[in-house]
């Protein structure tokens, strides 16, 4: 992947992966505080509703106590139950009987909101009641209702000698589901009757329309069992009507919290209501009427607040990952595209192109610095190899000339052997052929310092050689301590972020000491810690940018080591080259000793034959030694011709290495001139 790509991941995953874990946690706490709230709330309902049913069912067990121990209740049960005893009891007597007790009956009925009254005596004949609503036959536990609730909390209450309550239930006559309290009347510790009330609805159906504290869709159920079904006893929020009319059967998994409540159980959860929807509701169970309670909120209700929080949560998250990704796109591009422009020079340069021109691209910090470097190495490059290159040429040209300048002095030597073999054959002749020797010897001796004239200036040439080289060799540790100062820098740049890392880690440090010192200030630090959280944020994102600029400074460190070694071995061969040539050299210096010798020995020859008095003998002993001259010249130019050869060879081979790079038209550029900026080439 590219330094873009990677960086770009990088900057995501630093400022994404905080934020989705903070999202993720304050959706947790978020959720978890709502569900405490919620739970809170559902069960101090339900436990306020029980609250409400048990004082309601206290209330009217002592109304009812108080009724059944009225004077005028034990005095109409005795006066009713004697005259019907006495088969007395006609409707005149009657209404004389009931006459007081019905004036404070119906004025405590009204005034405590109950429906009917019953007053029974001990065999559960009808003695009294307030509206003729129900048929009870002529005794209640063997008419109409003896299978009733009605019959049933009589004799429960005849039984125990205490105050019982019925069963809702629904009875023929009347409208709605009745619910009765049944408290026997003592007189002297024995049963002459019993008191029923018919409790009203009405006051005990708005406890159940109470909704404070449920929303908008919240309710709470009441209902009891009968045999294997649950039995809805009071209207519910989204069905008026449910009360007696809505059914489920046990084990049913609709209102699975009601059932577990009409069990005795109590607890709180998730659970399905009886319209099949998900809820959160409490459940307990109201000894005082034997029902279950089932407080409920619906689940879409209760998270609404949550369900909003994510959706902002989510918005959030996308636009910091827009942001982010163009910080990163902006940061990476700022990076990568000074790297990526020094690495294409480098590639270039390492493949013999010299030719980059400069751009007008802006690198910021320690970028711009490698680009300022490397393109001051790429013109000193490029001036260096120019020279080179011309130097080679130089030194060719001059191995040239050298060549043809030994084998012109071979021929000559060979012409000074075919006129020795001529000197040798006229000796004989030497009296009539001395003038004619004699101008031979001085067209020798011409040639001669011509030849010596050559090789002087054969070594002269090779002097200027031996200066090219050493400006070459000079040139070559030039480079090498350039590249050595760019390895010290680099070391420099891996010192700077060194440092920037141990400032990256004591800003870490700090964040995160001023983020334990947020939270002990509670939440009058919480806009500090958000600032420590994000100074934390950028050192960790300072930490991760030092440690590519580090690899990447290590990268170019490696370049410019073998770089140094590659000038090491340049160098080395130009110094052998100087001292192949400072060899030549010596050599040429042999050569023009040899020839000057030869010189004097030519004038000798002359001035023998001039004098003629030394004699044939003399002449050929100095013909014999100028034999031997010729041969010593011919061996001394063969080795002269064997080391030009080895120069030419020299020469040749650094030219080759020089050949393969390009230095363009700009050959001739100062080394280190136009480093004033950090701009190179631009590719789109």
């Amino acid at each position: 992947m590219s330094i873009n790509v990677r960086l770009m991941l990088w900057f995501l995953a630093i400022s994404l992966i905080p934020c989705i874990v903070l999202t993720l946690l304050n959706n947790d706490r978020a959720v978890r505080s709502l569900e405490r709230s919620v739970r809170s709330q559902l069960l101090s309902v339900g436990a306020s509703k029980v609250t409400q049913l048990d004082n309601f069912i206290r209330n009217r067990r002592g109304d009812i106590a108080v009724i059944s121990q009225a004077p005028r209740t034990t005095q109409t049960i005795e006066d009713l139950s004697a005259a019907m005893a006495k088969g007395t009891l006609t409707d005149a007597v009657r209404q004389e009987k009931e006459k007081l007790f019905r004036q404070w009956i119906l004025g405590y009925m009204e005034a405590y909101g109950y429906a009917n009254l019953y007053l029974f005596d001990a065999d559960s004949r009808l003695l009294y009641r307030t509206k003729a609503d129900l048929d009870v036959g002529d005794r209640l536990l063997s008419g109409p209702l003896k299978d009733t609730e009605f019959a049933e909390v009589f004799e429960r209450s005849r039984m125990l000698l205490q105050s019982e309550v019925s069963d809702y239930q629904t009875y023929p006559g009347l409208n709605e589901p009745a619910l009765f309290l049944a408290q026997p009347v003592l007189k002297e510790g024995t049963v002459i009757g019993v008191v029923v009330l018919q409790v009203g609805n009405g006051e005990l159906y708005r406890i159940f329309s109470d909704f404070s504290g449920l929303g908008e869709k919240g309710e709470t159920v009441a209902v009891t069992r009968k045999g294997d079904q649950m039995i809805f006893v009071t209207p519910t929020r989204h069905d008026p009507k449910a009360a007696f009319t809505r059914k489920i059967r046990m084990g049913e998994n609709r209102s699975t919290a009601a059932q577990k409540a009409v069990q005795g159980d109590r607890g709180y959860g998730r659970a399905i209501d009886y319209r099949d929807e998900p809820v959160l509701a409490a459940w307990t169970y109201a000894p005082a009427f034997r029902w279950g309670l089932q407080v409920k909120q619906d689940l879409d209700e209760a998270y609404e607040s949550i369900y909003s929080q994510r959706l902002l949560s989510g918005l959030l998250l996308a636009l910091t990952t827009a942001a982010v990704v163009w910080v990163a796109w902006r940061v990476a591009r700022s990076i990568a595209r000074p790297v990526r422009e020094a690495a294409l020079i480098a590639d270039r340069v390492a493949d013999g192109d010299l030719t980059a021109v400069c751009a007008n691209l802006k690198a910021p910090g320690e970028a711009g610095i490698l680009l300022q470097a490397i393109r001051k190495m790429t013109t000193d490059l490029r001036s260096l190899i120019g020279r080179i290159q011309k130097s080679s040429v130089a030194l060719m040209s001059t191995a040239t000339e050298i060549a043809a300048t030994s084998k012109q002095q071979e021929q000559t030597v060979y012409d000074y052997g075919a006129s020795t073999n001529e000197a040798a054959a006229a000796v004989n002749e030497i009296s009539a052929t001395s003038k004619q020797l004699v101008e031979t010897m001085s067209e020798v001796n011409l040639l001669a310092r011509e030849a010596s004239q050559m090789a002087a200036r054969g070594q002269a040439s090779l002097g200027g050689m031996d200066q090219t080289m050493r400006q070459l060799a000079e040139s070559t540790g030039s480079i090498g301590s350039k590249l050595s100062v760019i390895s010290e820098r680099a070391a420099n740049i891996n010192l700077v972020v060194t440092t920037i890392t141990k400032v990256a880690d004591q800003t870490n440090l700090l964040s995160i000491n001023a983020a334990i010192e947020a939270e002990k200030a509670g939440e009058y630090g919480l806009g500090f810690l958000v600032v420590a959280r994000e100074i934390r944020r950028l050192a960790d994102q300072t930490a991760v940018a030092t440690l590519d600029i580090e690899r990447m400074v290590k990268e170019m460190q490696y370049s410019v080591s073998a770089g140094v070694m590659e000038m090491d071995k340049f160098s080395e061969q130009v110094r052998n080259v100087v001292t192949d040539v400072q060899k030549i050299g010596g050599q040429l210096g042999q050569i023009i000793g040899s020839v000057q010798g030869l010189d004097e020995r030519f004038d000798s020859v002359t001035e023998g034959m001039k004098v003629q008095s030394q004699g044939a003998e003399q002449i050929r002993e100095a013909m014999m030694r100028l034999s031997e001259g010729a041969q010593q010249t011919t061996v001394s130019l063969r080795e002269f011709n064997k080391a030009t050869d080895h120069l030419r060879e020299a020469v040749g081979g650094l030219k080759e290495e020089v050949s393969r790079f390009s230095v363009g038209q700009s050959a001739e550029v100062t080394p280190g001139a136009g480093t004033s900026g950090a701009s190179f080439l631009s590719r789109a």
